[in-house]
């Protein structure tokens, strides 16, 4: 648990409400909107972001978490509004940039997360390692601190398993796969050479001409049956996981990114991208080298052509089937392209 003074990490932020039996603010994690928690920090920059917060508040019989607002949002909120928020929070904050804030929090939190996390001494010459009998360990194999291993798995060479990691009953992780902290992989999972599994999510904030680093926490989850192929990588979540459902099944070279939710038994064929916080439900088809932009929804059963690049944001129904750039029904796409092609050839 963490206790931030909010004043010595951004000059900007400005505690509006903090109820009184919240007491000094302390934090575990920063939270979803609609994932709220106690002693959850949420930060809320578009009125989206806040009208998802208030259906989840409105439920009732939430704990109380903390809030970090747009300055000119909230002000823009009418008095009943802001009356919701502090009966239902236990404190409210504005700040004038919302995501440059973030950084400057996720820090230490992060810091708090694995601050006293050390990959350079094996967990089971500390003894601090549950690893099954029956589970089967190549040479110059790394297995941190605080990692659990089911029966029957099978760990090939070379393979680096850092601290707190959790990998189920007959799961295999071929030569040379690197697995950070706090990432849960399932049962009869397979990892192929050279994947990572829970590096940093690309998150970075601009300003004044300076990327700064949005420090990650989220961790992997990976359910059972999933098989990754070589060469892929698997980010973690910002501050929630990043997860691949149970039986999916993932070509080589194929990047996953920070906070996306893949459902069970999709298909996602080489060298294709799923951007940050994107969805796919289950069954969901990938084509080879097809993208997927952040923050995009693609329905269950849908499938998306090779190549096609699916647009930050865009929502698709169950059973679409895409082509093109920007995605779009691989009818339109396919009869476009003829249109084209044919008053191109009359030029």
């Amino acid at each position: 648990m963490l206790c931030l003074d909010l004043l010595n990490f951004d000059a900007d932020i400005e505690i509006v409400h903090q109820s009184v039996e919240s007491g000094p603010m302390s934090v575990d994690g920063i939270s979803l909107a609609q994932d709220l928690g106690a002693q959850k920090l949420v930060f809320v920059k578009n009125s989206k972001f806040l009208k998802t917060l208030e259906e989840k508040l409105a439920k009732g019989s939430q704990p109380k978490a903390s809030l970090i607002i747009e300055k000119k949002i909230f002000e823009s909120l009418t008095s009943e509004s802001k009356d919701f928020l502090q009966k239902n929070l236990g404190l409210i904050a504005t700040t004038v940039n919302v995501p440059l804030s973030m950084t400057k929090i996720s820090k230490p939190l992060f810091q708090e997360k694995f601050g006293d996390i050390q990959n350079a001494v094996d967990g089971r010459q500390m003894g601090n390692v549950e690893i099954h009998p029956s589970v089967i360990i190549g040479q110059g194999v790394f297995v941190g601190e605080h990692v659990k291993i089911g029966s029957g798995a099978v760990i090939h060479p070379g393979v680096t398993i850092a601290s707190h990691v959790e990998i189920g009953d007959n799961s295999t992780v071929f030569a040379n796969v690197a697995i950070y902290s706090f990432s849960k992989i399932g049962k009869n999972v397979r990892i192929h050479s050279n994947t990572t599994v829970g590096s940093d999510g690309f998150g970075y904030v601009f300003d004044k001409g300076i990327h700064h680093k949005i420090w990650h926490t989220g961790g992997v989850e990976i359910h059972d049956d999933v098989e990754i192929g070589s060469n892929c990588s698997i980010d973690m979540g910002a501050f929630t996981p990043t997860v691949i459902g149970s039986g999916t099944k993932i070509d080589n070279q194929v990047q996953v990114a920070h906070n996306t939710k893949i459902g069970k038994g999709c298909i996602l064929c080489g060298q294709s991208g799923v951007a940050g916080s994107a969805v796919l439900e289950d069954y969901v088809v990938l084509g080879g080298r097809a993208a997927i932009g952040p923050d995009s929804h693609i329905g269950m059963a849908s499938q998306v052509a090779g190549g096609a690049m699916v647009n930050e944001g865009a929502v698709w129904p169950a059973k679409s089937v895409l082509g093109g750039h920007p995605a779009r029904d691989i009818k339109e796409w396919m009869r476009t392209f003829a249109w084209v092609r044919k008053n191109a050839l009359k030029n």
